[in-house]
Formats: structure tokens, C-alpha cells, sequence
């Protein structure tokens, strides 16, 4: 082999090498990033849960090994079935009642066994807003009603309502930005809204004088799906009842995953996302985050739904450490205490006779 043929070898050796390594550093890194990949769909349809997603991403941002990709759904009832079905859906934010009516409908067998939740969001309350001349919701049978497309969340909570109650509504086409302009048109007699008070929407009908709130009270069913509140928004003086109080029900969103099993990768990524949701909870609530983030409280119980063990295993934890840390705390008080009275002990009876003694001179 002549020694320009040889240099040729020798360097194309050197560069297959190099490239291998390269090809290597590629690989752990690829392999890195995909394990700590959290991708998180929201119902599409809700500003709110499109906020939480965000916030999220960016508080994980200092994540080295954990990163939150959102990604925007086409309604909450598909949000669930992308994270039973599609492939790389890790978890979703959805309203609670989204499980309730798909398990209602029958849209997925045993959902309840599928389908778990890591945290309890904030909430948004149900604001079913009519002609004045209505005076309750019973009133509503028969009339024509805005209660959103199928892809919004206030058409799962509407349909979950009056299915319950029994009231047989004319559903109207037409979004939630259009509700407003539907009811001051005429085409619908009452909306429902589904939104933290003040509701945009709310305020910009009670400036106008001529509609108002309608009471809105569960049954069993419904209150084992919703919270009841109360609706006190100074701005909605135009609209509420004469008591300036408005009953209603509240829903709560919830991060919802699939029940994978504990071992699995999934186990391993989701018990992260939790690791780092809770212990960063604190921060989210210090006023630089959204406001909503003030009404989450994450060991909170959602009603019909299981929480997921890795947030389980974190309240446990928790709830040991701090067990631990108040008995240790509790000791040593005990100890210091016990302390004092040895050492005060002998010193208080001297002082006493000597005191006794000096009294009887």
C-alpha cells in the first residue's frame, strides 16, 4: 500500500471515529430529552387551561431532565381520548365533569380505571344568563339556549346540568364569543358560560341592564361532580339576584394521566412531574403567576376522580416529613425543658429556705 494510500485510510478512520462519537454524545442526549419529555394537551377550547399549560412549561424550564410541551386539543372529551389513544400524550388538563359524561355517555369502557389525575387545578364557575322575564332555570324547558359547540368545555358541564335536572333545552349553535351578541340579538333566550368570576362576557351583558343570573342548585348526581359557590362579582350588579347573590356550581379542572401501571417508564416520567409540580407550587402561588394559581390546592380530593400514585407518594412523603420534623422539634422542646427543671431544681429549693430563713429574722 503506497503511503498516500495509507493517509487516505488513516484519515478516514479518524473521521469515522469522530463521527461516531459525535453520534454517540447525539444519542445519549436524544435519549435524554425524550425521557424527560412531558407532552401536555389542554381542552383547546379554554383560556384557562391553556394558561396553566404555559405556566407550567415555563416554571419546569429550569428542569434540567424535565421539560413540559403543551399542546392545544380540540375540546376536552378528545383531550381524554388523545391521552388514551395517541401515542406521546402524557398528560391533559381537562375540566372534571369531562370523565362524569363520557362515563355518561358511554364514549370509553371503564374510564374510571383508565384515567387518573396528578393535581387539582382552580375552578370556573357554571353562569347561566337569560331574558329577565325568565325567573329560573326550570323556566329554560323549551327554550332556546347557547351552550356552545361540542368541542367547548361549557357544553359538557351544560349538558351534564339539564340532562340531570330535566330540563329539555333548544340547543343554539354559536361559541362562547358569540353568546353575548346571540342573546342581545334575540336567537337565544339564555347562554351558559363557564368561566372564573368576573366572566368578561357576565360584565358586558350587566352593563346593559336587561338581563340577569339564574340560580343554578345541584341534585345528588350533580353534586357529586360539582361544588356548589356562590357568584358575588361586584361588576355583575346588573345581573344578579336581589340579594346580590347568585347560588351556582363550580368545576374544576384537573392535570389528568393514564393509570400506568407503577415500574414503567411512564410511572418514572409522571412521578417527576409531580415531584416537581408539587415542590413548585409554592412558587406558582407568590403573585408572579396567574391569578388562578391562588385557588389550587393540590392535596385536595376531586370528586369521582383517583389520584395518581405518584402524587400520592409525594403527599405521603411529604406528610412523613413533616410528621418527623414537628416530633423532632417536639422532642428537643421536651428535652430543653426537662433541662431547665433539673437544673433549676435543687437551686429553687436553696433559694426558698434561704428566703423562709431570712423572712423569720
Amino acid at each position: 500500500m503506497s503511503r498516500a494510500l495509507r493517509m487516505v485510510c488513516v484519515l478516514a478512520a479518524t473521521l469515522l471515529t469522530g463521527a461516531g462519537s459525535v453520534q454517540g454524545e447525539d444519542t445519549k442526549d436524544i435519549a435524554r430529552m425524550n425521557a424527560g419529555a412531558i407532552t401536555l394537551i389542554t381542552d383547546g377550547g379554554s383560556g384557562q387551561a391553556t394558561r396553566y399549560a404555559t405556566d407550567l412549561a415555563v416554571l419546569m424550564e429550569a428542569e434540567r431532565d424535565l421539560r413540559i410541551l403543551p399542546v392545544m386539543g380540540h375540546g376536552s372529551v378528545e383531550a381524554v381520548r388523545d391521552l388514551l389513544f395517541l401515542k406521546g400524550i402524557d398528560a391533559s388538563i381537562v375540566p372534571s365533569d369531562t370523565i362524569a359524561y363520557m362515563r355518561k355517555q358511554g364514549l370509553v369502557e371503564d374510564i374510571d380505571k383508565k384515567i387518573t389525575y396528578v393535581a387539582r387545578l382552580g375552578s370556573a364557575q357554571v353562569h347561566v344568563i337569560a331574558r329577565k322575564d325568565i325567573a329560573s332555570l326550570a323556566d329554560l324547558a323549551g327554550k332556546n339556549v347557547n351552550i356552545g359547540a361540542a368541542s367547548e368545555p361549557r357544553f359538557v358541564t351544560s349538558t351534564m346540568l339539564f340532562d340531570s335536572l330535566g330540563i329539555a333545552v333548544k340547543p343554539v349553535d354559536g361559541r362562547e364569543g358569540d353568546a353575548a351578541a346571540l342573546l342581545k340579538s334575540g336567537k337565544a333566550d339564555a347562554i351558559v358560560i363557564l368561566a372564573p368570576q368576573p366572566s368578561a362576557i357576565a360584565e358586558e351583558l350587566a352593563r346593559t341592564g336587561k338581563y340577569k343570573l339564574l340560580n343554578v342548585t345541584g341534585n345528588d348526581e350533580l353534586n357529586e361532580i360539582y361544588t356548589p359557590a356562590i357568584l358575588t362579582a361586584k361588576t355583575y350588579d346588573g345581573l344578579a339576584q336581589e340579594s346580590g347573590m347568585t347560588e351556582t356550581l363550580s368545576v374544576s379542572y384537573a392535570v389528568a394521566v393514564y393509570n400506568w401501571k407503577k415500574g414503567t417508564d411512564r410511572y418514572y416520567k409522571l412521578r417527576k412531574f409531580a415531584d416537581v409540580l408539587y415542590s413548585g407550587i409554592g412558587d406558582l402561588q407568590t403573585g408572579k403567576w396567574h391569578a388562578a394559581w391562588n385557588d389550587v390546592n393540590l392535596s385536595a380530593d376531586l370528586p369521582g376522580w383517583t389520584r395518581y400514585v405518584t402524587a400520592d407518594e409525594w403527599l405521603d412523603n411529604h406528610k412523613r416529613a413533616q410528621a418527623d420534623s414537628e416530633s423532632k422539634e417536639e422532642a428537643a422542646m421536651k428535652a430543653a425543658f426537662q433541662s431547665y427543671v433539673e437544673r433549676t431544681k435543687s437551686t429553687g429549693l436553696e433559694g426558698f429556705v434561704r428566703l423562709k430563713s431570712s423572712a423569720l429574722q
